[in-house]
């Protein structure tokens, strides 16, 4: 009985797939978001560089204490900034909003952040995978420059190149070299 080897290219190929599949129905089918710190402000537990994996959340989940991301306009900007929230307090309206803070930070965020401004719950960090997920765009569209490059390439040797000789057959090819030795026999003589 022969035994089937493990193709290591295989497996590789096979876990990417999946782990790129998982990465999209988590994303598109239950709103977790990926997003790569670039501040300093959550160190120790949070470097920049990190990939920062948040799942959606209702209000009522929230506690003090949670790491949440969040979404905050400054001037015409929109910013997601990843902090700790370290208290809930209700404004003058009597709506709900967190106060947060950066882990490396002295002083609380000088914004409210309301439950409607949440994009979800840290719930996982990846160290230093935010540097090829920030990239990753770049990346494919090398790869993909690369693929059409080649298909460019190969097309053009295609259409210069000359007419392909067709080949003889070999019936052909015995039957010339048959006259050819009829020939050199009957000169001899």
């Amino acid at each position: 009985m022969a035994k089937r080897r493990v193709d290591v290219l295989s497996i590789v190929s096979y876990f990417l797939l999946f782990f790129v599949a998982l990465v999209v129905v988590l994303h598109f089918v239950f709103g977790f978001q990926y997003v790569v710190i670039l501040t300093d402000s959550m160190e120790p537990n949070i470097n920049p560089n990190d990939l920062v994996i948040t799942m959606p959340v209702s209000p009522d989940e929230l506690h003090v204490g949670d790491v949440v991301l969040y979404r905050v306009d400054i001037g015409n900007t929109s910013y997601k900034i990843a902090h700790r929230i370290v208290g809930m307090k209700t404004d003058s309206s009597g709506r709900l909003y967190y106060v947060t803070k950066g882990d490396n930070r002295k002083y609380t965020d000088p914004w409210q952040v309301y439950p409607e401004q949440i994009i979800g719950r840290v719930i996982l960090v990846i160290p230093k995978v935010g540097v090829v997920w920030y990239y990753t765009p770049l990346i494919v569209f090398g790869l993909v420059l690369i693929v059409i490059a080649s298909l460019a390439y190969d097309l053009a040797w295609l259409l210069l190149e000359d007419e392909l000789i067709r080949p003889k057959s070999r019936k052909a090819d015995l039957l010339v070299l048959r006259r050819k030795k009829i020939k050199v026999y009957h000169y001899r003589r």
